[in-house]
């Protein structure tokens, strides 16, 4: 954490003043700043590297 401001770097994946908040569904990264970019799967994605959870039949990083 920031010896001023107090305010703590998360890692990817993890949020909150404490950084004990895993992202929400739909969201990854630094702070849960990027949104999941996905086609064809329920639109949630890793939380530190934003790969996607693909459907049955479907692969790729966005599930394209």
């Amino acid at each position: 954490c920031h010896h001023v401001t107090g305010e703590c770097t998360c890692p990817p994946g993890w949020t909150g003043h404490d950084c004990r908040h895993s992202c929400s569904s739909g969201h990854w990264g630094q702070n849960c700043k990027n949104s999941c970019a996905c086609n064809n799967s329920d639109g949630s994605c890793d939380p530190v590297t934003g790969s996607c959870f693909c459907e049955p039949g479907f692969t790729g990083k966005h599930c394209e």
